[in-house]
């Protein structure tokens, strides 16, 4: 319910979580972009999109996921706060230090 909600809020129109990370990467100044979304068995679902030069692939890898350098995603065990936590501590690196991890 809450993820509706939330949808509602920003007007989003998707039912899709991958609909909406696709919109987010298409964004013209995004390097990376990073999607959470809470499931109900305790994990965070996260998906990665990445301008051409990034590997998020390495970042999914390390989640137990995986993907292309452009499309990756992992569901990881945790709470939202803790999953989105790691997950910025891994990828922020790529983005402000070049094109590798």
């Amino acid at each position: 319910m809450g993820r509706r909600i939330d949808r509602e809020t920003v007007h989003y129109p998707g039912r899709d979580d991958a609909d909406l990370i696709n919109i987010l990467a298409s964004i013209e100044e995004t390097d990376i972009s990073i999607i959470f979304v809470e499931q109900p068995n305790g994990s965070v679902k996260v998906s990665w999109r990445a301008q051409p030069g990034f590997d998020v692939s390495k970042i999914a890898l390390s989640f137990g996921g995986g993907g292309h350098p452009a499309a990756s995603g992992a569901e990881v065990n945790g709470s939202l706060t803790d999953v989105q936590a790691a997950v910025l501590e891994q990828t922020l690196p790529l983005v402000d230090g070049g094109h590798s991890v």
